[in-house]
């Protein structure tokens, strides 16, 4: 499905794609280290493919490569109708197949998160390691207390289950206000986060980043947005229970976005996950150097203990 002028953003450093078997192009940056061991990273809401450049420095010294797709009809990547979480697996196997790649981990931030463990669901015999960043839960599983509207403005899983059409429509009312008013969007965005937070936003808003990581997802517009959304608002289609692969699942304490129940909830219910509590730490710590060191850090240490870890 081409993209129209509106929709097509301007190449960057590491931009790449490739045509999957439906026809549809997977856009995806390959940053990093391109020896090192292959990590995929699933991209935030709103977000695209660009928040793979906020991590390719330290991922290229920690000799990781890192690839990060824009989602179905995000970016620079063709719509697919119809979507469920059990889509993106297989549209990361052909991306995967496509560069080679026998084995890899994925990780996600915020709404990809859910992505990290569909594909540590749907790829697991590949999937050396899930790491989830502030993601959500399986809602179809979750006792506590479900939103109406999130504190990010997106609609809850209480809305999706009860209107699925409405919440669609919330989501291209709040997708067409946010690309009318970027500079009103952004605002509103730093006044949301903690303080920590804050902090980073600032930092990152000095450069042009950021901005257009968040302003080229809401180009794709309200369908593509809605339709990313619902695949984590709805039934994943799988269990929690049913993923064997080890995920490392980090939630800030102070995150204002993301309760830190739903981290619970997840390290509760996998059957090989860790859970880390991040004291003062927001939704943003992922953009912060010292964390991804921290971070690449016990990635290598877990792959140093597994058979199948790749030498890079």
């Amino acid at each position: 499905m081409a993209k129209s002028p509106l929709h097509r953003p301007t190449p960057i450093k590491g931009d790449q794609s490739l045509q999957l078997c439906d026809g549809r192009r997977l856009a995806y940056t390959d940053l990093g280290d391109p020896a090192g061991y292959p990590l995929i990273f699933g991209h935030g809401m709103p977000g695209c493919r660009l928040e793979g450049r906020f991590l390719h420095e330290r991922a290229r010294r920690h000799r990781f490569r890192l690839l990060t797709p824009d989602r179905p009809g995000i970016g620079a990547s063709d719509y697919q109708p119809g979507r469920t979480l059990l889509h993106y697996p297989e549209d990361i196997r052909q991306l995967a197949d496509h560069l080679a790649l026998d084995r890899f981990s994925h990780l996600g931030w915020s709404s990809g998160g859910s992505r990290t463990l569909a594909c540590c669901y749907g790829l697991g015999h590949r999937v050396d390691l899930g790491v989830c960043l502030s993601g959500y839960t399986n809602f179809s599983e979750y006792p506590g207390a479900q939103n109406l509207i999130e504190a990010t403005r997106w609609p809850g899983p209480r809305l999706a289950r009860h209107s699925p059409g409405l919440t669609r429509l919330v989501v291209r009312l709040v997708a067409w206000l946010s690309r009318r008013h970027p500079g009103l969007y952004l605002r509103e965005a730093e006044q949301l986060v903690s303080e920590e937070d804050r902090n980073l936003l600032r930092f990152f808003l000095k450069g042009e980043s950021f901005r257009r990581d968040q302003l080229m997802c809401l180009a794709s517009g309200g369908r593509a947005i809605a339709t990313d959304l619902m695949t984590e608002l709805e039934d994943w289609g799988f269990q929690l229970a049913d993923i064997a692969t080890p995920v490392l699942v980090y939630q800030g304490e102070q995150d204002p976005f993301i309760p830190v129940d739903y981290a619970r909830h997840l390290a509760d219910n996998l059957p090989h996950a860790e859970l880390t509590l991040l004291p003062g730490a927001g939704h943003l710590y992922p953009l912060a150097e010292q964390f991804q060191d921290q971070l690449f850090l016990r990635i290598r240490q877990h792959l140093n203990h597994t058979t199948f870890a790749t030498e890079a």
